[in-house]
């Protein structure tokens, strides 16, 4: 059940990932290291933290809707977390970032440094 919905929160966010490179122009060419990096980094600290933490009770999980594959302690599903994040973050800035490019472009023009101003 959690794995099912954990798919269905990656899908979500690798599409916003792919919105976010379609706006802001990204090539995927550009991006797959530092992505694949940060990808990295954050499997290798969930894993770390999430077993650390099952280990010294401070959570733990029923068995009835995990998919019973676990990486140590932690259970696969909790790994979603960490890779949505890495593709729903960077997907939200360039969406976001895009959007504000787009309301200031040409708002530069009327500005004065405090230097002209005076």
């Amino acid at each position: 059940m959690f794995l099912d919905l954990s798919l269905c929160f990656l899908v979500a966010a690798m599409a916003v990932f792919a919105a976010g490179m379609a706006a802001s122009k990204q090539r995927l060419r550009s991006v797959a290291k530092p992505l694949g990096a940060a990808m990295a980094l954050m499997l290798v600290l969930t894993a770390i933290f999430d077993n650390l933490m099952i280990y010294a009770g401070l959570f733990g999980y029923g068995s009835g809707a995990l998919s019973g594959v676990h990486i140590g302690l932690a259970p696969i599903e909790d790994f979603f977390y960490a890779a949505c994040a890495v593709f729903l973050l960077p997907g939200l800035w360039w969406l976001l970032g895009a959007r504000s490019a787009a309301g200031t472009a040409g708002s530069g023009t009327g500005r004065t440094s405090r230097k002209d101003a005076s």
